[in-house]
């Protein structure tokens, strides 16, 4: 049987680190998309005109308030785990306790060294989104915990969001390259 506390410090040493690893990458994805999401706004503000000018107004600017505010969502999401890490500690401990399953999953997703316990020597061997997804699973099932599914919905929806803010910069970077166009000729 490995040792409960050593288990639920490890993993909540690893989303820590997720998590801080997690909000510098958002925040630099939100100043990306912002600066590319804006200048093809503006340009398309410029290139366009009539009616179709009035239409990209609210829709460029709705598409430009859903490309940034992904990852500035994920960023708040993941500050808030950072600011529960030791509830989180608690949290796990008791899942890993009254859950079987949640214990196996943990095991599975946080690997430790054999020779070294001290939580700072630490390696996770997977950061696999599913097994985190597992986890979020059978701690939504848990009763009395308050931070922990929260936490785990925020490392799972991470990459999902920074999808979503990525592919904004694609499509105003297509629609920028449009209105350019526009605006010249």
């Amino acid at each position: 049987m490995p040792d409960v506390d050593a288990l639920a410090r490890q993993t909540t040493a690893l989303v820590g680190e997720l998590a801080r690893k997690g909000m510098a990458l958002a925040t630099g994805v939100a100043v990306l998309t912002l600066f590319i999401g804006g200048l093809s706004y503006l340009t398309g503000l410029a290139g366009l005109d009539g009616s179709a000018q009035s239409a990209w107004t609210v829709l460029g600017a709705a598409m430009l308030i859903a490309a940034v505010g992904a990852p500035l969502l994920a960023r708040w999401r993941l500050a808030r785990v950072r600011r529960h890490v030791t509830q989180l500690v608690g949290e796990v401990r008791t899942l890993i306790t009254n859950e079987p399953e949640a214990q196996r999953v943990v095991i599975e997703t946080v690997a430790h060294d054999e020779r070294d316990q001290e939580v700072g020597d630490l390696r996770p061997v997977v950061y696999d989104t599913r097994q985190f997804n597992r986890l979020h699973t059978v701690s939504v099932n848990a009763s009395g915990l308050r931070e922990l599914p929260g936490a785990l919905r925020a490392v799972t929806t991470f990459p999902l969001l920074l999808l979503l803010a990525l592919l904004g910069v694609v499509v105003f970077g297509i629609l920028g390259f449009f209105f350019l166009l526009a605006w010249l000729f």
